[in-house]
């Protein structure tokens, strides 16, 4: 009996060390799972907040007195009930106009909507912007707007569409300071 408990020992020696091999062997050899990346998210441009229709300075009337007009259409999926524009004005020799009511070289007008999705504001006038009867041209430097929620956002000037139309009209102010799109009025 001895015999064969030693000959079971034995061969439990055996095989343990024999077994722990082949199955670290078999986990060695299995092969690892490939993780793949997924593609890169495909670069989806924003839509422009706002489409700019149309927009001039008035003629002089007055002292000198300059109006501004902008037509525009709701580019979001909000109704609007605020637009602001940020404006800078210049002479034909490129020299920034300052606003008649704050002094400082940016004019902001702000019209009330509501203004749906889609819907275009129609020619919107500004009285009194600016003193100063050589202005040539004014562009928009950026807009707020204020949804229906009452959620604030600022918007710069690469965020804003021109129309063909006002496309056509080039650059504002010789060049300076000119946005990605040439927000300029002429």
């Amino acid at each position: 009996m001895k015999q064969q408990n030693r000959s079971r020992r034995s061969a439990v020696r055996f095989a343990l060390p024999v077994a722990g091999a082949l199955l670290l062997a078999a986990c060695a050899e299995k092969p690892q799972p490939v993780v793949q990346q997924p593609p890169p998210p495909k670069k989806v441009e924003p839509l422009p907040v706002l489409v700019i229709n149309g927009m001039h300075p008035g003629a002089p009337a007055r002292n000198k007195i300059v109006a501004a007009h902008i037509d525009f259409s709701n580019g979001t999926k909000n109704t609007l009930e605020y637009v602001m524009f940020k404006t800078t004005a210049y002479t034909h020799a490129g020299e920034v106009v300052k606003s008649k009511k704050s002094g400082r070289d940016h004019a902001w007008l702000r019209v009330a909507g509501p203004f749906s999705p889609g819907e275009g504001s129609g020619d919107k006038r500004w009285e009194k912007v600016w003193q100063n009867d050589k202005i040539a041209c004014f562009r928009i430097d950026g807009a707020e707007v204020i949804d229906i929620q009452g959620v604030v956002e600022y918007y710069k000037a690469d965020q804003i569409q021109l129309s063909p139309a006002v496309a056509a009209l080039g650059t504002c102010g010789g060049g300076v300071g000119v946005g990605q799109n040439n927000l300029a009025a002429q």
